[in-house]
């Protein structure tokens, strides 16, 4: 943000705030907050900087608790900079009144806020910066930013040419910014001298009475000016003229650009999760051996076996092989013998890793099912968050499914809600308590999928999973509602009501306990827990 559109900010807060009482402060990471009179003024420290203004209560942490109740006698800009000054008054209980300045530095990555008494001495500093150019910490003489930038009058230039202007105006005058240099080049390209082109901007500038904010080609905010700049032309605009246009348009302009600046981060933060959670769920896939595979080498051992049964006999004491005649295809085969064991231990250590081979391959079918579903469940998380933009919900995803809980040590992989394929190729989802439930009705779905759940009893929510547009079957709805049955408490009473509706018309009632859920627009099937019971054995 410019000098020039902070001096437009710092009116129209005089105007706001002028004599309201300071009842609190907040600091948040790169947040201040004060509260006058149950109107909280938000500043972003971080790059960009924004200002947010909105009604509510802060938390205060009293670490300028003796600050409070204080009166805001003006506020105003400072040396051309990117700075706002909050003169405060503080009468004490004596009635003798005290002096302060809050000063806001809005300079962008380095931004800081500072309270400063009538001696400049510093009393408090939200960031410890280091620097070697001026002072800041507690105790010092505060200092504001340091330049050597000086009134466009007082420079005596050389040669001057519209590109150099351009890039490099900013660096020598006080007050402007790359942006405003591009707009004072694009006039001396009309045909004006260096300060006509200057006194025209300043001109538009000091006479606007409107804020704009120009838009990206993704819709998304890009500048923020105090008059409509023609070197913007071809961007799209908003114009904002009514009451305090300035603080009207910078706090959208900073909820746009704070909400996709976090959106992003938070974004960024889930996706590298859920890469790493897909990259070992596809390692252990890659490692998993082949349950045809072990079946073969069972039932090769067990043939074995079978073969040596007969031959038993024939061992000698020290024998580390024999030979003996496959009785299926009437060839010779060569048995390994370990001379250490007695025949029949030979034997049963033939069996014993037949048994083994098979235990492993039913265990291998199941995990590779369990990987399966893992990966499936991921996957849709990953294209959930993919089209979210909402911050609360993505953070919601990010403690459910990826913070762990110390206490317990619980272990990197968490159980997940219970997924199972349809002889359609269709999944369902079943939440396995009432914090899964909500997460995947609420968080996990989407709005055109089918959500079950048994009517007027506790149990599980049911999502049939679908592709947009897509029409269920019969046979997947009826097995979805029997799933209903099979995982709520009216599992084994007959039949019983299932209500199913889209996932749109689900609602979340305010200071409801977790898993609850209303809906509308839903149908009723009257089913048994024994269909998908029947359809569970078989799988």
């Amino acid at each position: 943000m410019d000098a020039l559109y902070i001096e437009k900010i710092a009116q129209e807060l005089n105007k706001e705030f002028f004599k309201k009482k300071i009842i609190g402060y907040s600091q948040k990471e790169n947040r201040f907050t004060i509260n006058a009179e149950g109107k909280l003024l938000h500043f972003i420290l971080s790059n960009p900087n924004g200002i947010l203004i909105e009604k509510g209560e802060i938390e205060d942490k009293s670490f300028l608790k003796k600050f409070r109740n204080s009166y805001i006698k003006s506020i105003y800009t400072f040396n051309k900079d990117r700075l706002l000054v909050f003169r405060i008054v503080k009468v004490t209980i004596s009635g003798r009144t005290e002096m302060f300045e809050l000063v806001i530095e809005l300079t962008g990555k380095t931004g800081n806020v500072f309270l400063i008494d009538k001696n400049k001495s510093i009393l408090y500093v939200m960031k410890n910066i280091e620097t070697s150019v001026r002072n800041t910490k507690v105790g010092e003489k505060y200092e504001p930013p340091p330049h050597d930038k000086k009134e466009i009058d007082e420079i005596q230039f050389g040669k001057i040419t519209e590109e150099g202007v351009k890039k490099n105006l900013y660096k020598y005058v006080i007050g402007i910014s790359p942006l405003n240099c591009k707009e004072i080049a694009y006039y001396m390209k009309k045909g004006l001298s260096l300060h006509e082109a200057y006194q025209k901007f300043m001109k538009l500038h000091n006479n606007s009475k409107e804020a704009i904010i120009f838009f990206d080609e993704r819709n998304r905010p890009k500048f923020l000016t105090t008059f409509k700049y023609e070197t913007l032309n071809n961007l799209k605009h908003e114009t904002f003229n009514e009451k305090n246009p300035f603080l009207t348009a910078w706090n959208i302009y900073t909820k746009e650009k704070y909400f996709n600046k976090k959106l992003s981060e938070i974004k960024s933060v889930i996706e590298k999760q859920l890469k790493r959670k897909l990259q070992i769920i596809e390692e252990k896939l890659a490692k998993i051996e082949e349950p045809e595979i072990l079946h073969r080498k069972a039932e090769k051992f067990k043939k074995t076996g079978e073969i040596l049964k007969y031959y038993l006999h024939t061992i000698k004491p020290g024998d580390k092989k024999i030979f003996v005649r496959d009785y299926e295809t009437d060839t010779v085969i060569e048995i390994d013998i370990d001379p250490s064991k007695t025949p029949k231990e030979n034997l049963e250590l033939l069996f014993k890793k037949a048994r083994k081979l098979l235990s492993r391959a039913n265990f291998t079918v199941k995990e590779k099912k369990t990987l399966q579903n893992r990966k499936y469940f991921f996957e849709e998380v990953k294209r959930k968050i993919e089209n979210s933009e909402n911050i609360e919900e993505l953070k919601t995803l990010k403690e459910e499914l990826f913070t762990e809980n110390r206490k317990r040590k619980k272990s990197r992989n968490k159980a997940l809600p219970i997924i199972h394929t349809l002889p359609s190729g269709k999944k369902i989802i079943i939440g396995r308590n009432s914090k899964e439930n909500e997460l995947i009705s609420l968080k996990l779905s989407n709005p055109w999928e089918l959500w079950f759940h048994a009517k007027n009893i506790p149990g599980s929510h049911i999502i049939l999973k679908l592709e947009k547009n897509e029409i269920p079957s019969e046979e997947d709805i009826e097995l979805a509602a029997s799933a209903a049955a099979f995982y709520s408490k009216g599992k084994n009473s007959g039949k019983i009501e299932i209500d199913f509706t889209k996932v749109k018309f689900l609602t979340k009632p305010p200071k409801t306990p977790t898993g609850f859920i209303a809906y509308k627009n839903e149908k009723t099937l009257v089913v048994s827990s024994e269909i998908f019971e029947n359809f569970f054995k078989k799988k």
